[in-house]
Formats: structure tokens, C-alpha cells, sequence
């Protein structure tokens, strides 16, 4: 195993759950962003990111070329402002595709979206109706979750599989349903694949992987849950 030493707490809980899993490495990790591995971004004089890596060097490295539209690394996260800021990157990615993401949703406005497939409108998050809820959608109906709290970082696990999808916040009750068969190919972080839509949000770190059996995504979330000192 990779042992990531980063905040290894006395108690062996916590100390193994910061020990990158294996499974990270078994050839279904499509990419990995980790806002805390500097050596995966690249930032302008004024901090806003214009390349995020993903850390297992497969190419899939989000982008985003236009200065005004780059998103600001902060102490905690990379900050997307709900306004023009998105980075995507295109690939081959298709269902089952299992997402998870460390993130706060840091204002709320219906319909704004967190991500999107690499175009439009193929594997999405979004917020909607009333504060705090977020839905899911690829190309069937939504399932909402109104699990995580504005301005507080959650860890999302969500799976595109068509009548098997979930979409879970924290370790509360995942929303099953059926997303539809749309392939993401890609992803867009911050905003609708086509343009609009933006979401105000700030990410700590994202896996994009294929589906998970239910161990492997509990040592996952484990691991982000722990590597973000989050203290879920």
C-alpha cells in the first residue's frame, strides 16, 4: 500500500483510514484530483488554477484556458464562484460511473450545477427546488438528496448505472433510482458540459472511478473523509 502521511491522528482507526487504498490503483480510477498535492496544479500569480492534474498521470487533466473564467485555490479547496468559473476535460467514460467528491456547497441557487458529463447533460449534480437539496440526473429522472448543509463539507458518493444508480451524502441513506443511460465521457466541474448554469462551490477532491462494490466504496470514503481531515 501508498501511505500518504497526512493527518495520521494516535488512534489506529484514523491512521489506517489515511493509507491510500489499493484499490486506487486497480485500473478503475479514471482520475484523481487532490487539491492538497500542489504538484498536480498550476496557478497564475493571483492563484487561480488553469490546469488540475489528475495525480495518476492518465492525461485527464482538467483545464481552463480563459483567465476570467479560472477557478481560485484556496487554504481549503478549489473555489468555483457561481458565476463564469468551470474546468473540463473529455475522455472515455462511460456507465457505471462512480463519483465521489469532497465539497461544500457554499451558496444555493435552484438549478445551478455542480458538474456535468464533458458536453451536456450526461451525468450531472445540480441544486434544486429548496435549500439544501441536490439531484441527480444522466438522461432519466432526477433523485434528490437534501442531506448536505450549505457551507459544510460532505463527501458525495453517487454511481451512474442505470436502474442501479445511487447518490449519497456522508453516510446518510443513499437516494436509489434510475439515472438513464447517458455516458458522462468526460467531466465539467462547475457548471453545465455546454456553458451556464455555474455552480458556487469549493472542491477539495474527486475521484472519477467505474463502479464500486460497497467495501471499496466505504475505504474510499474513509480515506477522503480522513485525508481532508473532515471528520465525518
Amino acid at each position: 500500500m501508498s501511505v500518504l502521511g497526512i493527518g495520521v491522528g494516535p488512534a489506529f482507526g484514523r491512521a489506517a483510514a489515511s493509507i491510500i487504498p489499493d484499490i486506487v490503483y486497480d485500473g478503475n480510477t479514471k482520475a484523481w484530483y487532490d487539491y492538497q498535492d500542489l504538484t498536480t496544479i498550476t496557478v497564475d500569480g493571483a492563484g487561480r488554477v488553469s490546469r488540475w492534474n489528475d495525480k495518476l498521470g492518465s492525461g485527464h487533466d482538467l483545464i481552463q484556458a480563459n483567465g476570467a473564467d479560472m477557478p481560485l485555490l484556496t487554504a481549503t479547496g478549489v473555489l468555483f464562484d457561481g458565476v463564469s468559473e468551470v474546468m473540463r476535460v473529455g475522455f472515455l467514460y462511460s456507465q457505471p460511473e462512480q463519483i465521489y467528491m469532497a465539497f461544500r456547497q457554499v451558496t444555493f441557487t435552484a438549478t445551478n450545477r455542480f458538474f456535468d458529463g464533458f458536453l451536456a447533460n450526461t451525468g450531472r449534480l445540480d441544486q434544486s427546488a429548496v435549500s439544501p437539496n441536490i439531484y441527480a440526473i444522466a438522461t432519466a429522472q432526477s433523485a434528490d438528496n437534501p442531506n448536505l448543509a450549505i457551507n459544510t463539507f460532505g463527501i458525495l458518493r453517487l454511481l451512474f448505472s442505470g436502474a442501479s444508480s445511487s447518490l449519497q451524502i456522508n453516510e446518510t441513506i443513499a437516494t436509489l433510482w434510475d439515472c438513464g443511460g447517458g455516458f458522462m465521457n468526460g467531466c465539467s466541474i462547475g457548471s453545465y458540459g455546454g456553458g451556464g448554469s455555474f455552480g458556487n462551490i469549493e472542491v477539495k477532491e474527486i475521484f472519477l472511478r467505474i463502479e464500486d462494490t460497497a467495501p471499496n466504496q466505504t475505504d474510499i470514503y474513509n480515506y477522503i473523509n480522513v485525508h481532508n481531515e473532515l471528520g465525518l
